[in-house]
């Protein structure tokens, strides 16, 4: 009883949605009662249209019935795969979801979820056949429902209707426009006709005039007694009549185009520039028929034309005046530019200063207090504990050079070192040292969900994961949770224009704190050269550019998101890389290290810093050389002169005087051709001003003794 009564109520609704349909041609009124018919048939009392725009793949809630404000007219969702809607255009028939609870075919949309739908029904609305679907008709139910057999038909037939309905309303639509195109057409041809400014006129096969505008008899004050025949000529201007004549026989006898410029006579006397054409109509035998043609009253554009002639004979001398104000202008712009280019270094360097000066403050310090403390042990006669003080200043001072690696990182004049390496690894490594960073009151966690390689510079990579570590401390001054994750992503299409990512395989290494969230404002910003929250003299601006930069160069990407009062997530992503680590080999360099000793070769070495000339000096002289010292390229050339032979040019590259250390070893291989040569420089441009090969390497200040007496041994020990 129950099934023939759900029947009857569905064929009513259906009976009394087709009387609608034949009724109305209010298509919105029609889809608005639509749902609310298909709501009473089923009984759900939750119904809408969706409109499939012209991309193909996004849908419009334009009709329903019991949502809640802000979902009909105004939601759109996306066919994609995962959603309703692309299920739908993908099986091409309903689809019936009982559950949400149950549903893994797709998702619900938030907006569905929002209204309490747990279960649904949709079909698609067809137009005519091999045409894309007008849309979608769903009915939504608030408790979880099956779907009857019956209910399905009822829809198909139903959705049958509303297409051909639509279909309807398209075409009357169509009908409609074109006859509205038709009356402006009409509307525009006659408007056309009266404003035209030619003025037609027919001659037969002989040239003999047969017709002409009503405007040549208006214009020249001629009769048609006057005008047909040949008799038309006689107001050609004198001059242009035996000219014209000739053109026209050419015509004639060629069937050409005919096209002309001649003046006419009013009936005033005076003389206007016409042009006159005509193309000769042919038979198909190709006989001329007849010859159809036109006249332009030209005379303003002739009069322009020999005005533009008359003013261009002065335009290059107005062009030489405009380009000297432009240049005097750009000259004036440059200058302006360069004084606010100045202005904002200036600022820059103002934020830097501070950070940069707390740092190594710092770092000067423990070296200088430390050496301090090695000469009062050894005034003392206490030599037990210099190791330790010289290993406190060692590890100080390769924290400075490790800072001015990261400004010259940042500045983009250092280039990377990339590695095949394994994340995982480098976290848990870095793990004990982010607990002491981060200090007891803050809780550290790590989590490794991928064991994936990648490939980018790992000091670098230990240098962010320590920069965020350092600044989520800082978001909790009261304590709280550091969680660092290593993770596997992959990024799809729909994912890749949100994460700025082409589509692939990533390791995702994701820092979250508890702290005190980052405010939108803010957010926008933190990426920002020197932009810092700090005090001045607490921080450089420079930590998460350099973290923005540093994954840039590596294919990857950063993304931050945060929320005031709850905290901050940092997530650095990398290209999976799927190549074969290599073999590791001990840099050569360090190998020639553990045995550098000379055989008195000859060392020039060049250096204005007379501390590390001394240095170098006296650990060369101690290996087995024989040093040969200068402090510029004037006194090294001198030098030079007075030996017979030279087997290595030790130089800095910036030296005083108008000689670098480049000009210098170019002039010394002149004078000994086999010489090798070893540059030093601490200038951050220094090591893309120098070819290296196999008789020039190049080495970067600050170094360790075993670095430059490696260097120096393995660059003798090459062959030329």
């Amino acid at each position: 009883m129950a099934i023939e009564e759900t029947l009857f109520r569905q064929r009513k609704v259906l009976a009394e949605f087709g009387e609608l349909a034949l009724a109305s041609d209010d298509i919105e009124y029609i889809l608005d009662e639509a749902c609310r018919l298909v709501g009473d048939a089923l009984q759900t009392h939750m119904a809408k249209f969706m409109l499939l725009l012209e991309d193909d793949i996004t849908f419009v809630v334009r009709n329903g019935v019991g949502w809640a404000p802000g979902v009909v007219g105004k939601v759109q969702v996306q066919a994609r795969q995962g959603t309703p809607e692309w299920h739908s255009l993908d099986t091409n028939g309903p689809v019936i979801s009982v559950d949400i609870a149950s549903e893994t075919r797709f998702r619900y949309h938030d907006f569905q979820i929002e209204n309490g739908v747990k279960a649904f029904v949709n079909v698609l609305v067809l137009g005519a056949e091999g045409e894309r679907p007008f849309g979608i008709f769903e009915v939504d139910s608030r408790v979880p429902r099956q779907f009857t057999e019956n209910d399905i038909d009822f829809l198909r037939v139903y959705s049958n209707l509303l297409g051909a309905v639509l279909t309807r309303a398209n075409t009357l639509q169509a009908m409609r426009l074109t006859e509205n195109r038709l009356r402006d057409s009409e509307r525009h041809y006659r408007i056309a006709a009266e404003l035209n400014l030619l003025w037609p006129w027919t001659a037969d096969v002989k040239g003999e005039l047969l017709s002409i505008d009503q405007r040549w008899y208006d214009y020249t004050g001629l009769s048609p007694e006057q005008t047909l025949g040949r008799e038309w000529a006689q107001a050609v201007h004198p001059e242009d009549q035996e000219t014209l004549s000739l053109l026209w026989e050419r015509s004639l006898a060629t069937l050409q185009p005919f096209d002309s410029q001649i003046r006419l006579g009013t009936r005033s006397g005076q003389h206007h520039w016409f042009r006159i054409r005509a193309l000769c109509s042919l038979d198909v035998d190709g006989h001329c028929e007849q010859w159809y043609g036109t006249l332009e009253d030209i005379d303003d554009r002739v009069q322009l034309e020999s005005a533009l002639r008359d003013w261009n004979d002065l335009l290059e001398d107005r062009i030489v005046e405009r380009t000297r104000q432009l240049e005097s202008e750009q000259q004036e712009r440059a200058t302006a530019e360069f004084k606010l280019r100045q202005s904002q270094k200036m600022e820059a360097v103002g934020q830097l200063t501070g950070g940069i000066a707390h740092d190594f403050n710092n770092l000067l310090a423990g070296i200088l207090g430390n050496l301090e403390l090695m000469q009062r042990r050894i005034d003392a006669g206490r030599y037990e504990e210099l190791a330790r003080y010289n290993a406190i200043a060692m590890t100080s001072a390769s924290r400075a050079a490790a800072l001015t690696q990261r400004l010259l990182t940042f500045s983009r004049q250092q280039s990377l070192e990339p590695e095949l390496l394994e994340p995982r690894k480098v976290v848990a490594g870095l793990e004990d040292m982010i607990r002491r960073s981060v200090g007891p009151s803050i809780a550290v966690e790590c989590s490794f969900k991928a064991n994936d390689r990648i490939k980018c510079d790992l000091n670098q990579l230990e240098n962010a994961l320590l920069n965020l570590a350092i600044n989520a401390r800082d978001a909790m001054p009261n304590g709280g949770r550091l969680s660092l994750m290593v993770d596997r992503r992959e990024i799809d299409q729909a994912a890749s224009s949100e994460k700025m990512l082409p589509t692939g395989q990533y390791v995702s290494i994701s820092v979250t704190d508890t702290g005190t969230g980052i405010s939108p404002d803010i957010l926008s910003r933190i990426f920002d050269p020197f932009f810092t929250t700090k005090k001045i003299g607490e921080g450089t601006g420079l930590g998460l550019s350099m973290i923005y930069g540093f994954t840039q160069q590596s294919g990857g990407q950063v993304r931050v998101h945060s929320t005031l009062g709850i905290g901050t997530t940092v997530t650095l992503y990398f290209p999976v890389d799927h190549s074969q680590p290599g073999e590791v080999r001990a840099p050569a360099d360090a190998a020639a290290a553990a045995h550098a000793t000379g055989h008195n070769e000859i060392i020039l070495l060049v250096d204005d810093e007379a501390a590390v000339r001394q240095m170098a000096s006296e650990l060369l002289t101690e290996t087995g050389y024989r040093v040969v010292e200068a402090v510029d390229a004037v006194s090294a050339i001198k030098q030079a002169q007075k030996l017979e032979h030279l087997d290595l040019l030790l130089t800095d590259i910036g030296l005083p005087g108008m000689t670098n250390g480049i000009s210098l070893a170019a002039e010394l291989k002149q004078r000994f051709p086999t010489l090798k040569v070893l540059f030093i420089t601490g200038f951050a441009g220094g090591t893309s001003l120098v070819t290296v090969d196999a008789t020039t390497r190049i080495l970067t200040k600050p170094f360790s003794l075993d670095e430059l007496s490696g260097r120096v041994h393995s660059l003798l020990r090459t062959d030329a």
